[in-house]
């Protein structure tokens, strides 16, 4: 399974949007920002919304609701990283607003592969048991190691202190070991 959306329907579809919910901000210039950002964090928001969701179809429609968002909004970020932070917040309390509705909570989910294009099939069963911790150290866990974020930047983009993050992450790895235990030796 692939992790992209095509590009150029995900731009079209998005600006198609945008120029219904706000035609003033439609321009040249707005698409072509739109464009960059896409490209720079498209994939890590879809990847976020994932871990949560669980689902392709529901993570896509968070990433264009994310991205719409911004446009909405046209926050003044102080940086790239800012930037990305605040996409993937924005996009994690999305996928938690979808996990919470009554609609969400009547469907059940069809289970698939994590969607990452770079990932060992010898290894599946690792993000499978990262899937299955509660969501408390299941995001710690995926904003470290999938997104390469350090403690302190998850304590704030997670409204944390970075002595909880590391409890978390701490405890996920240790629920994580146990899980793991039949499928690797980590004691040698």
């Amino acid at each position: 399974m692939t992790l992209t959306i095509p590009i150029s329907r995900f731009r079209r579809l998005l600006f198609a949007v945008l120029q219904a919910v706000a035609p003033a901000r439609a321009s040249a210039a707005a698409h072509a920002q739109l464009s960059q950002l896409y490209d720079r964090w498209g994939t890590a928001v879809f990847r976020a919304a994932y871990a949560y969701l669980h689902n392709k179809s529901d993570a896509e429609d968070v990433l264009q609701d994310t991205f719409l968002q911004y446009m909405r909004t046209s926050p003044e970020l102080e940086s790239p990283a800012h930037e990305k932070a605040w996409l993937l917040r924005v996009a994690i309390n999305l996928s938690k607003n979808k996990l919470n509705s009554a609609w969400f909570k009547r469907t059940d989910t069809l289970e698939e592969g994590y969607p990452c294009a770079d990932l060992d099939s010898n290894l599946a069963f690792v993000w499978d048991a990262v899937r299955a911790l509660p969501s408390k150290y299941r995001e710690p866990i995926h904003l470290f190691y999938h997104e390469g974020y350090s403690t302190a930047e998850i304590a704030r983009i997670l409204g944390q202190k970075e002595s909880t993050v590391r409890s978390l992450l701490h405890r996920g790895r240790s629920m994580l070991k146990e899980t793991l235990k039949e499928a690797y030796d980590f004691d040698e």
